[in-house]
């Protein structure tokens, strides 16, 4: 059985704060909004940050997710509200205006159309995205930023600039002022592999 959402949100506070990291930047509300499809409103509740949460039933929780992961999934994409809603209604078998009215949040969808919403959107928790409550959907999240920053039980996994220093048989790799985030370590690790490329282009 996992560790509930205050537990979970202590232990991240406090690698955090081991590692200096900012707070804000981790706990960013958009971003996960973004990945839970939770509102801002409710993540902000469940952090604290604001007293009470939002009343909650598992109708309005299904329509809103599906409706918030919808926006966020097209902001991100670019494309045309109109195209995505055409592929929708043909992978769900229903008319694009149906369609238009699931991913707007006005009609609640059935069993087979969620399961089919999220195989369209790729959520790995299947229906759980859509029916999980809220304390349950951001815990999950959380659990994996403490994983990603090396909180997680059991051990952590080693981050990209030390597989990085692994692989080119680096002995130390000093990092001054702040330790950088996952992404961080990412970006610079790939920004490393390129420099190092370059100079093998230039010895041969």
């Amino acid at each position: 059985m996992s560790e509930p959402l205050s537990s979970t949100l202590a232990r991240l506070e406090e690698r955090i704060a081991e590692a200096r990291l900012d707070r804000a930047e981790i706990l960013d509300v958009r971003a996960l909004s973004a990945r839970t499809a939770l509102t801002e409103g409710e993540i902000r509740a469940l952090l604290g940050e604001e007293a009470r949460p939002v009343a909650d039933d598992i109708e309005g929780r299904i329509r809103r997710r599906v409706r918030t992961l919808h926006e966020t999934r097209l902001a991100a994409s670019g494309r045309k509200r109109g195209e995505v809603c055409k592929e929708i209604a043909d992978a769900l078998s229903i008319s694009p205006e149906w369609a238009r009215q699931l991913l707007l949040g006005k009609k609640m969808p059935n069993v087979p159309d969620l399961t089919a919403l999220a195989a369209f959107f790729g959520v790995e928790q299947g229906t759980g995205f859509f029916t999980d409550p809220a304390p349950i959907a951001l815990n999950r999240e959380l659990r994996r930023l403490l994983a990603d920053l090396g909180g997680a039980e059991g051990g952590a996994e080693e981050g990209p600039l030390v597989r990085f220093a692994t692989r080119h048989g680096v002995v130390t790799l000093a990092l001054r002022g702040r330790q950088l985030t996952p992404r961080k370590q990412e970006a610079l690790a790939v920004m490393l592999e390129g420099l190092l490329s370059g100079g093998e282009e230039t010895d041969r």
